[in-house]
């Protein structure tokens, strides 16, 4: 299954409600799990971004969706970049 990362910053909503940055990010992963998608992994870090997340998804399209889903809940600005591992690019070339 393709994999991606997800960067995300987040908004000034859940800067100022922090508490409940937990529940976003139990909400988050249940939507990946309606879209039959997951989340591998979750980070937080420092730097422009504020989080970062390893995704698998079914396709290119279903990963478009959930960047814009994401969006839409208010708590998160994202950036989506689809990622293979490097032994799969040696095999490439």
């Amino acid at each position: 299954m393709p994999k991606f990362v997800v960067m995300a910053k987040g908004t000034m909503e859940i800067k100022k409600n922090i508490k409940e940055l937990k529940q976003k990010f139990i909400d988050l992963s249940n939507l990946f799990k309606a879209k039959e998608a997951r989340v591998i992994n979750a980070y937080a870090v420092m730097g422009y971004y504020d989080y970062l997340f390893i995704t698998e998804a079914s396709n290119l399209e279903t990963a478009f969706e959930l960047s814009a889903m994401i969006g839409a809940m208010g708590s998160f600005e994202c950036e989506t970049w689809p990622i293979m591992p490097l032994e799969e690019l040696y095999d490439l070339i």
